[in-house]
């Protein structure tokens, strides 16, 4: 992640020019509001689960280490962009992409995109196969520079050691490949063409992103979303921050996920800064993501080492991705951009999703008890504020600030039509009613059990 040290004291350059031509996708998983359901043009729903499945269970604990210690080892000399440690690095990514078998996706047939002297971007793809949408694009990145020894600049000091970068950033490099050899080795034929770059020089003001933007190897018109991986090493109690899901209308849904892995869940944070690769990108008017696992003490210092890193929480992050690539890449349509995203912040989240107040004691008792707020950036959804304590809402696990998605088996329109539909299930006193929720990231089905009209006890 660029230092808040270095933000207001780098400039950027740019320079040389590179364009090749991809082709690209087919494939079709799609998430129908918490089932699992797939039309792809290739394989049944099941066998795409089962493509899931086995992507997700080839990523490893090992194999990340594995990466990670090489990347974050005192051999690379903290792996500052254009310097003999950086150049190492690449050498070593240029290396795995190989071994993986993942197409190059550099200009001249090449994985490197060299700029500014001695720094250079690595691009991998996984071409698309379908008729109308082999032309579009998801990026995904993540930068593997660091900041070498450290400076001033750079580092929160001691100076002059070397900053391995563990979780800075060798631990999003480490998921973005497990994820790139899971989806080659389960013959995944996507819709969307997948671009897979690995930054330099972020460290440096950003620059390997904002030269691939200023010299794109695909047309920037056709690139749908970038998904940035940017210190996703240090998860703490299964927490993924997905930040930036605002840039797009309905993106949240589009990162959730009803087989989102065992052991996480995710902060849908409206926090979203120019702070890593995700931000020129967004600064174009395409829709950018930022998975992150948060800031430490050892951010910026020589004492970021592998040792530290919570692995299994990498390899969980990795799982992620290739869900959330498998969902982009071939969906039927991608998000738009929202302008509203760059006003939007924590302390505007707070105010949106702040809870109703509590009912009065002497309040009549409500057959639901569920009162919702619709969101401008999330149409056909809706977000809990109110969950009367012992009703009949709060039974069946439904919380504040979960989403609605669906009522019996359709989608929701808006919060209007949805108090009629409920209202009218419950004038025909229905015994239930079913939704499709997603509660931090993970979309399930929950039946609500209602009681009689004219229970005693409402």
């Amino acid at each position: 992640m660029l230092s808040n040290l270095l933000l207001s004291r780098a400039s950027h350059s740019r320079s040389e020019r590179s364009r090749i031509a991809i082709t690209s996708i087919n494939t079709w998983w799609s998430l129908a509001l918490g089932l699992a359901a797939c039309i792809a043009t290739s394989g049944t729903a099941n066998e795409r689960r089962a493509m899931l499945d086995s992507a997700m269970a080839s990523v490893t604990v090992d194999e990340i280490r594995d990466h990670a210690g090489v990347l974050a080892g005192d051999a690379f000399e903290g792996r500052e962009a254009g310097a003999r440690g950086g150049r190492a690095a690449a050498g070593y990514l240029q290396e795995q992409l190989q071994q993986i078998s993942v197409a190059p996706g550099g200009p001249g047939g090449g994985y490197s995109q060299p700029f500014n002297g001695n720094m250079q971007n690595l691009l991998a793809v996984i071409p698309g196969t379908d008729e109308q949408l082999s032309e579009e694009y998801v990026i995904v990145g993540a930068h593997y520079d660091h900041v070498g020894y450290g400076s001033r600049q750079t580092s929160y000091g001691p100076y002059g050691y070397i900053h391995n970068g563990a979780d800075d950033n060798a631990s999003g490099v480490s998921a973005l490949l497990e994820a790139c050899e899971a989806l080659v080795a389960a013959g995944f034929q996507p819709r969307r063409s997948v671009l897979f770059a690995l930054w330099d020089g972020e460290e440096k003001n950003l620059l390997g992103s904002r030269h691939w933007l200023s010299n794109p190897t695909v047309p920037i018109e056709q690139v749908r979303m970038l998904v940035n991986i940017d210190m996703v090493g240090r998860m703490t109690d299964g927490r993924l921050q997905v930040a930036g899901v605002r840039t797009g209308v309905g993106m949240r849904k589009l990162f959730s996920s009803p087989q989102l892995p065992e052991g996480m869940h995710l902060d849908f944070s409206w926090e979203y800064k120019s702070n890593s690769d995700h931000w020129p990108f967004f600064e174009r008017k395409i829709p950018a993501v930022y998975l992150h696992t948060g800031l430490h003490d050892d951010y910026h210092r020589p004492s970021d080492d592998v040792e530290k890193l919570n692995l299994a929480g990498v390899r969980l992050t990795s799982q992620y991705l290739v869900q959330v690539l498998m969902q982009l890449a071939d969906s039927d349509t991608t998000p738009t951009y929202r302008s509203e995203a760059r006003y939007e912040n924590v302390a505007a989240q707070a105010v949106l999703e702040q809870p109703l107040s509590p009912l009065p004691r002497n309040a009549v008792r409500p057959r639901l008890g569920l009162s919702w707020r619709a969101d401008a950036a999330e149409p056909q959804s809706v977000f809990v504020t109110r969950v009367v304590p012992d009703s009949p809402a709060e039974h069946a696990g439904i919380v504040l600030n979960d989403r609605l998605l669906e009522f019996a088996g359709k989608p929701i329109d808006d919060r209007d039509a949805l108090l009629v539909q409920i209202s009218e299930a419950l004038g025909s006193n229905a015994a239930a009613l079913n939704f499709v929720v997603e509660t931090q990231g993970r979309i399930r089905h929950v039946r609500v059990n209602l009681k009689a009209a004219d229970d005693p006890s409402l």
